[in-house]
């Protein structure tokens, strides 16, 4: 592995440092190897599908994969993307390193090097006062309280001032909108109804707000006037109540010409759009509307009113950044990400956009180019926007509280918590005998793997790099477990508490079950349609991915299993299905209505799992002599079933997620 320097830092790749005189930092070994690429071919532009090409062989290509690495790499640097002095942006061409020149400032005559000063002194105040004062500030260190309050707060808006912020304080159908001056910390509750409040929005003259009500699960757009000279709330006016459709968007952005702008979804196929409604002819239009596995999360209207831009989940894992332009009704994809959006807006200078990303911001140019926003934290962020004078950040930060609990065939009507953290605890695996499961937890803002044996939990994987995990299957012999982030496989083994990764060049699947007489996984990935799933098997040797199809087309399903002789049974929402050793669809059971939310099959015997409002029931049916044992459960409420032990004997519910919220001030 080569050593090399750029600039003041010395770069050694067998370890992954970067460091200075008084500065050292460890990179992800990614990282470094686009770094390598980059100084391999030092001042020469490199294109990003070159440089994905040489660090990621085989995958199928991702920008946002070599986009981070670069935000990285520019942080570790120390250098500003918007003035860099290493790595050059090439817009829609690449990235190049600056050549690094040795002991040239040597060969110059001291005698001139006073003049040399002297001159450089005066180009830099000349430079710096016909340049526009346009760098856009990155780096924060504080964390601030916004409010003293004790109840949860939450969907921050600002006002286009920059005096005031709307939020809702309150419980579900206990809340109410409030709004805060911030230079005074005056505060006054603008509601006189307890409801359900969300998706704020100012007008742009800052004397009145947009708000969603829901009051017995009936949603409505209203708007309320505001006397700000007097901190007053005056007449509120219901626009629209929504029917056939929701609105979804985090906020409602207000423009000038008295239109307001949201995200909403169809109630009858889940279809997600944009549009405008005029607030004085009450017309809607559609602007946007999601397509195959496109769906709409989030939008922001700019400053200057003429773009939005729009956050999307497009694919498994993947979430794409498009800006629509008002005057011409054009959309640009700016970027390609990963692991969710919780909140888009925009800079003030019309020019960047702010990312909420779990828990990290990110700052997005709109000539695609990304930079992380460091600062400690492990919670949440969700909607966070610059103030008027960007020398700050507000956001909301969201901790989660799930638990895993435990309900036995025997004892139904008791229910006991098993995992019980202050954080997100989730999808618990059964090893094959059901004595212990593996779980995904989220402590700390890390995504890592536990093992619950008998009372005790012990963490396997720490998964250092933090990965986005999808699924967990256990080997037969139940010594080893697996798990997948998007390129990687990783063989766990429980008797050592090692690891193997595996990366692979497949696009990103979820672990199903793992095969009896093949070293390979039943995996599944998201049709087109962004609702079903494909089954695939992964082959644990050619690192290969084989998806089934049945008369010449790729089978589609909502859950999966394998009988012992690795006949693969699927289901939909009313049938069960199973691919004969010829490679011939089957359908092997039936049900009355579109219930089914999980099977399993063992010894010939096939169980399926249907949810109703109050209860699950269950259905054995064996498949040689088609007897059929049924049973149900009373469902706890407020619970979710996420798995069940091999004989139906124990059950493993999530409870329904408590969430604490709070509003903040990054500076």
């Amino acid at each position: 592995m080569a050593r090399y320097r750029i600039g003041k830092f010395a770069i050694d790749e067998s370890r992954c440092l970067i460091s200075s005189q008084d500065y050292e930092q460890i990179v992800e070994p990614k990282v470094m190897d686009v770094l390598h690429t980059l100084y391999l071919n030092k001042g020469e532009v490199v294109s990003q599908e070159v440089i994905f090409a040489k660090v990621w062989p085989n995958a199928t290509y991702n920008p946002s994969s070599v986009q981070r690495c670069i935000a990285l790499l520019r942080k570790a640097l120390q250098e500003d993307a918007k003035n860099p002095q290493f790595i050059i942006t090439h817009p829609k061409r690449g990235y190049s390193l600056e050549k690094v020149t040795e002991g040239q400032a040597k060969t110059l005559k001291v005698q001139f090097l006073p003049l040399l000063v002297v001159l450089l002194i005066s180009f830099v105040v000349i430079a710096w006062q016909l340049t526009p004062q346009q760098k856009v500030n990155t780096h924060f260190n504080q964390l601030m309280p916004l409010t003293s309050s004790e109840l949860n707060e939450a969907n921050l808006s600002l006002s286009h001032s920059g005096k005031y912020l709307a939020f809702v304080r309150g419980d579900k159908e206990s809340q109410h909108i409030w709004i805060k001056e911030l230079l005074t910390e005056r505060e006054v509750r603008l509601t006189e109804d307890a409801a359900s409040y969300y998706a704020l929005g100012w007008s742009t003259s800052d004397n009145a707000i947009a708000f969603v009500k829901t009051v017995d699960q009936t949603q409505s757009l209203n708007t309320l006037s505001i006397d700000l000279s007097r901190f007053l709330p005056l007449e509120q006016t219901t626009v629209s109540v929504f029917n056939d459709s929701v609105l979804t968007s985090h906020h409602i952005d207000w423009g000038a010409d008295k239109r307001l702008y949201y995200i909403e979804k169809e109630k009858q196929n889940n279809d997600t759009r944009l549009v405008s409604l005029d607030l004085n002819t009450k017309q809607k239009t559609r602007l946007v509307t999601a397509a195959q596995q496109d769906w709409l999360l989030v939008s922001a209207l700019s400053k200057d009113g003429t773009k939005i831009a729009l956050g999307m989940e497009a694919g498994q894992n993947k979430y794409r950044i498009d800006v629509l332009d008002l005057t011409n009704r054009k959309l640009q994809t700016i970027t390609i990400i990963e692991d969710g959006i919780q909140g888009l807006s925009w800079h003030p200078n019309n020019q960047a956009l702010l990312i909420s990303q779990r828990n990290q911001l990110i700052h997005l140019d709109l000539g695609g180019e990304l930079q992380l926003i460091p600062f400690n934290n492990y919670q949440i962020i969700r909607d966070a926007q610059y103030t008027s004078n960007a020398e700050a950040i507000l956001m909301e930060l969201v901790n989660v509280d799930v638990d895993i609990v435990s309900q036995t065939r025997a004892k139904p009507d008791t229910l006991t918590k098993l995992v019980d953290t202050s954080s997100i605890d989730f999808l618990p695996v059964f090893s094959p005998d059901s004595t212990q499961f593996v779980f995904e937890s989220h402590r700390f803002g890390l995504k890592q793997l536990f093992l619950y044996d008998n009372g005790k939990q012990t963490r396997i994987f720490s998964n250092p790099d933090n990965h986005e995990l999808f699924g967990i299957v256990w080997s037969q012999d139940a010594r080893q477990v697996y798990t997948a982030s998007k390129d990687t496989l990783f063989k766990i083994d429980l008797s050592s508490g090692t690891y193997e990764s595996i990366p692979h060049g497949n696009h990103s699947f979820y672990l199903r079950e793992m095969y009896h007489n093949e070293n390979a996984i039943l995996v599944s990935y998201r049709a087109e349609d962004g609702q079903i799933f494909h089954p695939a098997k992964f082959d644990l040797t050619s690192l290969t991915l084989t998806p089934f199809t049945g008369s010449g087309k790729r089978l589609s399903c909502y859950g999966m299993d394998l009988d012992e002789q690795d006949q693969i049974y699927f289901s939909n929402s009313n049938e069960v299905f199973r691919v004969n050793s010829h490679g011939d669809i089957e359908t092997v059971w039936q049900a009355a209505n579109n219930d089914i939310i999980g099977i399993s099959v063992s010894n010939q015997q096939l169980a399926v799992t249907m949810e109703y409002a109050d209860k699950v029931s269950f259905q054995r049916i064996d498949l040689a002599t088609a007897k059929t044992e049924r049973w149900q459960l009373a469902q706890p409420k407020q619970h979710m079933l996420i798995n069940s032990a091999h004989d139906l004997s124990e059950f493993l519910y999530l409870t329904e997620p408590i969430r604490t919220r709070k509003l903040v001030k990054l500076q």
